[in-house]
């Protein structure tokens, strides 16, 4: 019963003093903010990242310029750093690597940012060449069109496929919907930042007459191409191909200046043959290689990169989380100190007819941990309507809320208003009746 009175007259406390509550409160609100946001995003980007690496499939290799030093336990060291060296990779390494026994594909990629100019748009893009397996290794789905065929391919025809960024921005296109009834759904109406975007690649955005490019011609460099395909929109952190051109890769080694790979993926038959063939493959390309100069990486090495950094986020996260919480818990414990002095005669009369100083303390304690959790409570509904507004407006990759990071959220502010409650509680608890009812 006694707890139950305390709990009530902390109530009553911080609704008579809501201005200093409020003060006090906004250490924890933005201190939770904070915390749940920087969650979100590490584990958001961590399960990014693993989607696209998970995409490549167990029995995927990737073949990389530089190299991954390796750790004391002879695995990948990618928190290292990759050595920076120039490309020697070639396509005659791709060829070489197709004739590894156990091999099911080879997929060698050149890119290089080039401009390509359609009536009066002009845009900067990544050239990419690469073979017809290139959208198939990727996941590129195509929205309309086709991807060139092996045959175009190995006749080095002058054909594109072109990202949905990169399509859209040739094409001029605002999104204002056209009243009528055509038979055509009109465009939908781009946000903000992609009518920004679209601005910083297009130059001056106009309204479009075509509907698509497929079918036209474009200038690259100082050759004419034909647009066979547009890739689905796919914006994902580090992989996207929105702002990608993609032509054969015999096309643009004759075409273009492009003559070292940026990587290779390599397919194995199954993953029963994985290390066999992660061993050919790099033995296969160093023997055209004076020094090695280049990486053999399978997945699940990859996948142990990504965990190590992981780790690596969540100690800082810890760290910054305990920061955080300690500055807004002693800022919280200098108010409540305050609060007990200037309720000094309060106490006094309090204790003069009667209560207890275990009610006393009972009741600045529970106004420091209501204080806390109520702030922790702002706080995490703010960090949560951050997190829906990105997930709603940003497609570079989402947020995640694990509900650890809710549950650690409130448990933490939970322990700061226990811990930093205490002195106040005390301090209230041990004024003498005389002393505080003669305080002014």
């Amino acid at each position: 019963m006694r707890l139950g009175n305390a709990l009530k007259l902390a109530c009553f406390g911080l609704w008579s003093n809501k201005f200093r509550v409020l003060s006090a409160m906004m250490g924890i609100v933005i201190g939770l903010f904070a915390v749940i946001v920087l969650i979100a995003i590490a584990v958001g980007v961590k399960d990014t990242l693993l989607k696209q690496m998970g995409s490549l499939g167990a029995e995927q290799i990737l073949v990389m310029p530089g190299r991954v030093l390796d750790s004391a336990n002879g695995q990948k060291d990618f928190l290292s750093g990759i050595t920076s060296v120039p490309s020697t990779l070639t396509y005659e390494d791709a060829k070489a690597v197709e004739a590894v026994p156990n091999v099911k594909s080879v997929t060698p990629q050149l890119e290089t940012v080039s401009k390509a100019a359609y009536g009066e748009q002009n845009v900067q893009a990544v050239l990419v060449g690469s073979t017809h397996q290139y959208s198939r290794v990727q996941h590129a789905d195509l929205a309309e069109g086709r991807f060139f065929t092996e045959e175009e391919q190995q006749s080095k025809k002058n054909v594109i496929v072109l990202g949905s960024n990169i399509h859209d921005a040739l094409l001029g296109k605002t999104a204002e919907p056209q009243s009528g009834s055509t038979g055509i759904s009109a465009p939908q109406e781009k946000t903000w930042w992609q009518r920004a975007l679209d601005s910083l690649m297009a130059g001056t955005v106009v309204s479009a007459e075509e509907k698509t490019l497929v079918g036209q011609k474009l200038t690259i460099g100082e050759k004419e191409y034909t647009v066979i395909g547009v890739l689905e929109p796919n914006a994902t952190l580090g992989s996207s191909t929105d702002n990608n051109i993609v032509m054969p890769i015999e096309t643009a080694l004759a075409n273009t200046d492009m003559k070292y790979l940026n990587k290779m993926i390599v397919e194995a038959n199954s993953t029963n043959v994985i290390d066999q063939v992660d061993g050919a493959v790099f033995s296969a390309i160093k023997q055209n290689h004076k020094e090695i100069d280049f990486s053999v990486v399978k997945q699940d090495q990859m996948l142990g990169a990504i965990d190590n950094v992981t780790v690596i986020l969540q100690v800082m996260l810890l760290g910054i989380t305990a920061v955080a919480l300690f500055i807004s818990g002693t800022g919280i414990m200098n108010v409540m100190v305050m609060s007990v002095r200037e309720r000094t005669r309060e106490i006094g009369i309090r204790k003069a007819i009667g209560a207890t100083t275990f009610e006393i303390m009972a009741q600045f304690f529970f106004e420091t941990l209501l204080l806390c959790v109520i702030g922790g409570l702002f706080g995490i509904g703010l960090g949560y309507a951050f997190i829906e507004l990105w997930n709603h407006y940003v497609d570079a990759f989402t947020l995640t809320l694990p509900l650890w990071a809710i549950q650690l959220a409130l448990g933490s502010t939970i322990v700061i208003g226990g811990l930093f409650g205490i002195y106040p509680a005390l301090k209230a608890a041990r004024m003498k009746p005389s002393h505080a009812l003669r305080f002014e």
